[in-house]
């Protein structure tokens, strides 16, 4: 595997908590905030690094359509489950534009290899 298929790897898994957040969430429970538990965990995973302005617009879109999700499947609302499904279907494609945005961010941290670094074998 080289090394975009591995960083890709660890992101898909470092994300796969948010999509079983937003698979899991049923909007039943007064103390569930699904926007506020999915952005912490993207904070947590972003790092302190610089965003990107795509990272932030992905990170904006997660927000977004969770909060959507949260106020179609709430509990003292009308609660139709077709929208309830299509809003979970977009939040978990957002998340999708994030884990894209969020390899981008890393791969341009990693930086370009330098030239000599392929040159580590002692000449003849």
């Amino acid at each position: 595997m080289n090394e975009d298929s591995i960083l890709r790897e660890e992101i898909r898994h470092s994300l796969r908590h948010l999509r079983l957040m937003i698979h899991s969430y049923s909007g039943l429970y007064a103390g569930e905030d699904l926007a506020r538990d999915v952005l912490r965990t993207c904070d947590e995973i972003a790092r302190p690094t610089q965003p990107s302005p795509r990272f932030k617009e992905a990170r904006r879109l997660v927000q977004e359509r969770c909060a959507k999700l949260a106020h179609d499947a709430d509990r003292y609302s009308m609660r139709d489950p077709a929208m309830i499904a299509i809003s979970r279907a977009k939040a978990v494609a957002s998340v999708d534009m994030l884990q894209d945005a969020l390899f981008e961010l890393r791969k341009a941290e990693r930086g370009a290899p330098r030239p000599g670094s392929y040159l580590k074998r002692p000449s003849l």
